[in-house]
């Protein structure tokens, strides 16, 4: 081959293994960071649940758990189950379809506005109406 080919070859080499080595070392880092999402995500989960299922033993069909005591609270004197309508979105997206079903029957069953009460708008408002303008969008056909 003549030095001018050779020199293109190799040129054209060197160019191929510097592509690959910036696919590769992007690839590797993207496995780190899913790797690290999913160790996240599972955290998350844990932690979710963590507290759900203390809701469940110590406060079901309440609005709250006072976790230091383990006793249930009502903002209002009468739960509008404010943690179950709250948590649906958060239940429905970690794919916990037992718990989806289990808290949409509590909230279809027992949840009733005819109550002559005065309430935190905000709190009623981000908590109350978000969760339950979820349930027909993401819940109808579970």
């Amino acid at each position: 081959m003549p030095p001018t080919k050779t020199k293109r070859v190799i040129a054209a080499l060197g160019l191929l293994l510097a592509i690959l080595a910036a696919f590769a070392t992007q690839s590797c880092a993207k496995s780190r960071e899913d790797a690290h999402t999913r160790r996240v995500a599972g955290r998350v989960k844990t932690e979710f649940l963590h507290a759900w299922r203390n809701y469940e033993r110590y406060a079901w069909g309440h609005d709250a758990l006072r976790p230091l005591s383990k006793t249930p609270h009502d903002w209002y004197g009468q739960s509008l189950l404010m943690t179950p309508v709250d948590a649906l979105d958060t239940l429905v997206l970690m794919k916990l379809d037992a718990d989806v079903a289990k808290a949409k029957a509590l909230i279809v069953n027992d949840l009733s506005f005819d109550r002559d009460i005065y309430v935190k708008n905000f709190e009623i408002t981000i908590r109350l109406l978000g969760g339950l303008l979820f349930i027909p969008a993401r819940c109808a056909s579970r």
